[in-house]
């Protein structure tokens, strides 16, 4: 697989319709967010264009379009946990674009305990 993979029948292409979310991804929330939702996600226009993308990749894109000087590392592996997650911010973002998405994001629940350590559970409790 390449680091971004698009597929339909059309021109269109997810990461230059993220360039109209420039203003929004310069907050640092919304661009973990976005890193997060473009990661082990497959995202479809309404065009029927397909996008999946590399999680490397999705970090590089967020920097890119933030245009702050970023590279990929300031973002890779940075979603503390989250990474194939669709906020609800990101999802309402790129449905104004015609994009939606579906996050393949992990079962698993984090719990932090009050002596500081951090237990990883499945999402069913095991």
């Amino acid at each position: 697989m390449t680091e971004a993979e698009r597929s339909g029948g059309s021109d269109r292409d997810l990461e230059v319709d993220l360039e109209v979310l420039a203003d929004r991804l310069r907050d640092d929330e919304f661009a973990r967010e976005m890193y997060c939702a473009l990661c082990n996600a497959d995202w479809a226009h309404r065009d029927g264009t397909r996008w999946h993308g590399t999680w490397r990749h999705a970090a590089g894109l967020v920097a890119r379009v933030r245009d702050r000087d970023e590279i990929y590392l300031d973002f890779y592996c940075s979603g503390h946990g989250a990474e194939g997650t669709i906020s609800s911010r990101v999802a309402t973002s790129m449905a104004e674009l015609g994009w939606t998405g579906t996050g393949h994001g992990s079962d698993h629940v984090y719990v932090y305990d009050f002596s500081g350590g951090t237990q990883t559970q499945s999402g069913n409790g095991y």
